[in-house]
């Protein structure tokens, strides 16, 4: 018993274990059968001795393939001869008995030959199918990798219509992906650059590389809704069998020229700022020495207002010299005598942010009376420094009132002459605030009353 499947049969092979000894049994039991057959037929058909042979061989050779088919020409030849009786038939059958075999020969090299063709074929065709499957894998990772691109891709043919675009191709330039297929590349790029963008397209031919378009110059698209955004673009070849196609690779320069632009006026703001700085420097280094005689004394003071600038500095670059408020330039002034478990100083009043200069302006007035009240005023023992600022309004304008007291500190006697801390003082509220500063030297310590106005923004 054997289990036969159709491509076992198409195969030329039949499909049960032991192959080789159930190829030739079904051999032998095929011509036996043909041969009893023959024999029971032999009154009716006397004279066809191979009518029963020829489908023998050629269920032998369907089944079992070529050998076996072979071997059933030769059983079959000898069954009719010596057990049909051949040998003692008229001579002309004896003459068919040697045409039989050729022609059995032919038959059974003809289904072997068309078995093979067969097999062949389904071979060829299952190779074709395991490229077809490799090349539709390939084209999905190709699509796979253009979509995942972080930068717009365009895939054009050769005349410059639009044939594939990935997913930032759409953000970018806010088309849907029918909007774009089939379409001129033009479309995605202002009127002033077709005629140049086409002539380098056209002459474009891959061999040195991709090309990076525009040469230095500033490159635009053009969005959905009309409106431009800087891109560079380069292009490269995708070569074709006669019909190569153009990718552009185009990305958006917006953040980088707003980036490039904002650094520009970074570097001019440094050189403004840095030019400002060195001339204070210079005119308070050259009013400290005016009016100190002592070297020591000197050095002294001009550190002391260095050290103050630099903390108006430092408030201003938290912020990224956006502005300061008037809380933290004054707790920056007063936070060199902050030694102890509580702070000598207590600040009150609203949030009110002061403009850059106008915060390194107050900041230098405030340091002065820092510095002159840790010499010689309350933060030289165990006083205590109160700020506190209020708005109020003049006119149409809304002002600061800023009031600095110091108590508990030794007792206080009116300078015999007004010094350089005093008029630094009253010259930065009157220069750089547009206000006017009020000094006190009473016995409890020293009051100093600031009023400005604030400017748009600052209230």
């Amino acid at each position: 018993m054997f289990v036969l499947s159709l491509d076992g049969l198409l195969d030329g092979r039949l499909g049960w274990p032991g192959s080789l000894v159930a190829r030739y049994g079904v051999t032998v039991l095929a011509v036996a059968l043909a041969t009893l057959a023959r024999v029971w037929l032999n009154s009716w058909v006397s004279s066809a001795q191979f009518i029963t042979f020829f489908p023998a061989v050629l269920i032998v050779t369907l089944l079992a393939g070529t050998a076996p088919g072979l071997l059933s020409v030769a059983l079959s030849a000898a069954a009719s001869w010596f057990v049909v009786g051949a040998a003692n038939l008229p001579g002309y059958n004896a003459s068919a008995l040697f045409l039989f075999v050729p022609v059995a020969i032919m038959d059974v090299a003809a289904i072997s030959g068309l078995l093979a063709a067969y097999s062949g074929s389904r071979t060829a065709l299952a190779r074709v199918g395991e490229l077809n499957a490799s090349l539709s894998r390939s084209e999905a990772r190709f699509r796979d990798v253009v979509e995942a691109a972080p930068d717009a891709m365009i895939i054009a043919d050769r005349n410059q219509r639009i044939v594939l675009v990935n997913a930032e191709a759409e953000r970018l330039f806010r088309y849907g992906r029918p909007e774009l297929l089939g379409q001129p590349l033009t479309r995605l790029m202002p009127n002033r650059f077709h005629a140049f963008h086409g002539a380098r397209v056209a002459d474009f031919d891959g061999a040195q590389g991709p090309r990076r378009m525009g040469d230095g110059a500033d490159l635009f698209g053009l969005r959905r809704d009309g409106t431009e955004f800087p891109v560079e673009t380069n292009l490269s070849v995708l070569p074709g069998d006669g019909d190569d196609l153009i990718c552009s690779v185009v990305r958006d320069l917006t953040f980088r020229k707003e980036t490039q632009e904002r650094q520009t006026l970074l570097i001019r703001e440094l050189n403004h700022r840095v030019k400002n700085t060195l001339a204070s420097v210079q005119s308070i280094a050259h009013h400290t020495f005016k009016s100190t005689g002592d070297p020591a004394a000197f050095s002294e003071a001009l550190e002391a207002r260095l050290i103050a600038l630099s903390q108006s500095h430092d408030v201003l670059t938290r912020n990224d010299w956006a502005g300061a408020s008037v809380a933290d330039i004054v707790a920056e002034q007063l936070s060199p005598y902050d030694h102890g478990p509580q702070p000598p100083y207590t600040l009150e009043g609203p949030a009110v942010t002061l403009g850059p200069n106008r915060a390194v302006t107050l900041g230098m007035a405030l340091g002065e009376l820092a510095t002159n009240a840790a010499k010689f005023g309350a933060l030289a023992g165990t006083g205590t420094v109160h700020v506190a600022w209020e708005e109020h309004r003049e006119g149409p304008e809304t002002w600061l009132r800023l009031t600095w007291r110091e108590r508990g500190g030794p007792p206080v006697t009116p300078p015999a002459r007004r010094g350089f801390g005093t008029r630094l003082i009253e010259r930065s509220l009157a220069g750089g605030l547009r206000g006017s500063a009020k000094l006190e030297f009473g016995p409890e310590g020293v009051t100093c009353v600031m009023d400005f106005p604030l400017l748009a923004g600052e209230a």
